[in-house]
């Protein structure tokens, strides 16, 4: 943030003034009478540090925002629903800020940035102030009026903000938990087609098979007899567990409505982490968060990617393979990962391209 070093650099400026002001040196003066009229006073000070402590939230959430090792769409609208109330105004002049009980997001709100032009006072250091808090406000609630579904259901499929508490509209949040229930069920039913269809082949293969073998060979009577009685012990014991597995299977197979039941995890915990270790639990439910989970809320990874691309391809390197230029950038990415995993060798010298072995070993070699 420019705004933000500018503070930083407020004694170094002041004391630059001054030691230009009192030079003797013709050159430095003239620096100095130039550097008096863009000076900022001292009330523009104090306004640029507060300006500073309102606009810092929104530097932590763009970076939060643009990471691309963590999950980062889950947590939009929960930040974003915090950064609109902590500039929610409660002036009861205007209409639009009449309930001061409302804290979340709405779905149907009508506030629209239309040119209002307004005077300011810029000697008035609080009318400033309030009047950028509230245009940074009405800005939030137009252009995040109508949430994401993309991003909701990423919430709601993330352990730690799966209640939904930065959504008031109950309609909203009904239609989210019926779209991830559609979306549960059909996927499960597709899981149900691929487990049964191999199944039901094998089986035919079996009897097949066991059909032939029977007629090709005459098995003995004991034989027969063993197989009879182990099929009709079999019957029997299905006869008598009819109702309790269709009742334990029946309280397992809601996924979702266990998911609910869990308590909401902590701000600190990973949302992929937390899944990994509940994938027994969640066979069905895991593989929905883990699509959702992975979308990247913003494109600043994508743009990176093509940064490094374009700093590896130059006039003098034009000419590079596409197959070697993706493994250049992807060696690049993950270096520190490489190096974490002790991927070169220890008597390997990275820095200086040679290999680090005995002394005596190298003498040796030259005589």
């Amino acid at each position: 943030m420019a705004w933000d070093r500018l503070i930083f650099l407020q004694y170094a400026i002041l004391q630059l003034n001054i030691k230009l002001s009192c030079s003797l040196i013709n050159e430095e003066k003239s620096d100095g009478n130039r550097l008096k009229k863009v000076m900022l006073k001292d009330n523009e000070w104090e306004l640029l540090d507060e300006l500073c402590n309102i606009l810092a939230p929104f530097e932590k959430a763009t970076r939060d925002f643009s990471g691309n090792t963590y999950v980062t769409l889950s947590q939009m609208f929960p930040i974003i629903t915090n950064l609109t109330n902590s500039l929610k105004p409660f002036d009861d002049s205007n209409e639009e800020f009449e309930d001061p009980d409302d804290k979340t997001i709405t779905s149907d709100s009508e506030e629209s940035i239309t040119d209002q032009q307004t005077e300011v006072n810029y000697d008035n250091i609080s009318e400033v102030l309030k009047n950028v808090k509230r245009k940074i406000y009405l800005g939030l609630k137009h252009y995040w009026a109508m949430p994401d579904e993309f991003g909701i259901m990423a919430a709601l499929l993330d352990p730690r903000y799966k209640d939904l508490s930065f959504i008031s509209d109950d309609e909203t949040k009904v239609r989210i938990h019926s779209n991830l229930q559609a979306q549960y069920d059909q996927l499960k039913r597709e899981m149900q087609q691929r487990t049964t269809s191999p199944s039901s082949t094998t089986s035919t293969i079996s009897e097949s098979s066991l059909t032939n073998t029977s007629q090709s060979s005459t098995p003995s009577i004991t034989r027969s007899l063993r197989e009879y009685q182990a099929r009709r012990e079999q019957n029997i014991k299905k006869v008598f567990q009819t109702e309790k597995p269709t009742s334990t299977s029946s309280a397992l197979a809601d996924e979702i409505t266990t998911y609910f039941l869990l308590p909401v995890a902590r701000e600190n915990k990973n949302p992929l982490s937390w899944w990994k270790t509940k994938q027994e639990i969640f066979p069905v439910l895991s593989i929905i968060a883990r699509k959702y989970l992975g979308i990247p809320a913003t494109s600043v990874a994508s743009e990176r990617l093509f940064s490094d691309a374009g700093n590896h391809i130059t006039s003098k390197r034009n000419s590079l393979d596409p197959g070697l230029l993706g493994k250049m950038i992807f060696l690049k990415r993950n270096m520190q990962t490489m190096d974490n995993a002790n991927v070169f060798p220890l008597d390997l010298d990275v820095e200086s391209n040679d290999f680090v072995g005995d002394e005596n070993e190298l003498e040796g070699d030259w005589y």
